[in-house]
């Protein structure tokens, strides 16, 4: 499920014939709207798991109460210490010499939801944004499929599958 139609994930979702579901949030009344969209999309797929990337807006009490605990999200910052939007301006400005990538459970709060893992991404002397934006995507490309094999292997072996 994507609500920004030109994003990268599509493309590549198709590629492995994954279902793709463009639910462009813009074109919607309110945010129940979108959401009701999305559950009757993802009603016939049965899907296990909903693992977000990028998807920049906060679930209602009605989708996560189809999906409460079944929900994983990726955020550029320790989570415990910040929530919300440009992790990795705010970890700058705090003048952090590290910050973190974390996967973490989806609940009603703002990346506030149980860490599942974590990794750390070192911030250099001379970082521009940019550097570091690109040093913490490569990370994050990395730790979620191992996050997500985590979660994954500690399903009932009925649900392991897209």
């Amino acid at each position: 499920v994507c609500n920004r139609p030109g994003a990268k994930a599509i493309e590549r979702a198709k590629s492995f014939g994954i279902p793709v579901g463009i639910f462009d949030h813009r074109v919607f009344v309110n945010r129940e709207a979108h959401e009701i969209a999305i559950l009757e999309w993802l009603r016939p797929l049965c899907p296990h798991l909903l693992v977000l990337a990028g998807y920049m807006r906060l679930f209602t009490a009605r989708l996560l109460s189809e999906y409460r605990g079944r929900v994983i999200n990726i955020h550029p910052a320790d989570t415990r210490q910040h929530q919300g939007a440009d992790g990795y301006a705010w970890a700058r400005g705090e003048g952090l010499t590290k910050t973190w990538i974390t996967v973490h459970w989806v609940d009603d709060g703002m990346d506030t939801g149980e860490v599942i893992m974590q990794a750390p991404v070192p911030i250099l002397a001379g970082d521009t944004l940019e550097d570091l934006r690109a040093r913490g995507l490569a990370i994050e490309h990395q730790l979620y499929p191992r996050a997500l094999a985590k979660v994954i292997s500690q399903l009932p072996q009925d649900q392991r599958r897209l």
